[in-house]
């Protein structure tokens, strides 16, 4: 409630700032998931937030803490590049995810997302996050804990699922798509911002090699081992 109070205050009653009134689809995984014996017939969050996914004409960018997407994520990602939509990934790097055994999940999708086309970005371990004091937990280095994709700049999905098996098959999930171009704009403008300071860019070299680019100074540096590992 403190942390609800301080943001209500922050954004409505000091700042003075308006909301843009959007329309939203909710969605959800049914509770019958959690059940053995009903959840092959259980609704999915999945079908609704893949039917808003293959409808990008442009550009995905998805932000998920946890990235694992197995065979069938890779084979649909590289299918949006192939037919001309951009898609974009930020997840954490092994030095700020908070589940290391997570990162192995993730890193053999690299170099297939990369070949095909799919740009990978990467949290700094030292990265600054706002807000993360607002409970009276202290300061915090960055651990991205953000679930959301944009679609398009149009289209934002917000919500708890990760883009990982345990949330696709396991959790019961909950979140909102947005449609609201201002708002898109906007945290399209954010992420964009974002990017160079706190994150590392995953590439392939010219040999086929993870390289993970720094734009965080002045000059750009290319790393050539996982940041912050041994």
């Amino acid at each position: 409630m403190d942390a609800f109070n301080e943001s209500w205050n922050t954004y409505v009653v000091e700042t003075g700032e308006t909301f843009d009134w959007a329309p939203y689809q909710l969605v959800y995984d049914s509770p019958d998931k959690a059940d053995s014996e009903l959840a092959s017939e259980a609704d999915s969050i999945v079908t609704p937030l893949a039917a808003a996914i293959n409808a990008a004409e442009r550009e995905l960018t998805i932000i998920s803490p946890y990235f694992i997407p197995l065979d069938t994520g890779i084979e649909g990602l590289a299918e949006l590049q192939a037919r001309g939509v951009q898609a974009n990934v930020v997840t954490n790097s092994f030095a700020a995810n908070n589940h290391a055994v997570v990162h192995s999940g993730c890193s053999p999708a690299r170099k297939p997302l990369l070949r095909a086309g799919v740009r990978l970005f990467e949290v700094r371990p030292n990265a600054s996050v706002s807000g993360v004091d607002r409970g009276e937990s202290g300061a915090s280095l960055s651990t991205l804990h953000t679930k959301g994709f944009l679609i398009d700049r149009e289209h934002l999905f917000l919500g708890s699922f990760n883009w990982d098996p345990r949330s696709a098959y396991i959790n019961t999930e909950l979140g909102v798509i947005i449609d609201s171009p201002s708002l898109g704009a906007f945290v399209d403008e954010q992420i964009n911002l974002a990017l160079n300071e706190k994150t590392f860019e995953v590439i392939l070299d010219e040999q086929d090699r993870l390289r993970w680019v720094d734009r965080s100074g002045a000059e750009e540096i290319v790393i050539d081992t996982e940041p912050q590992t041994t």
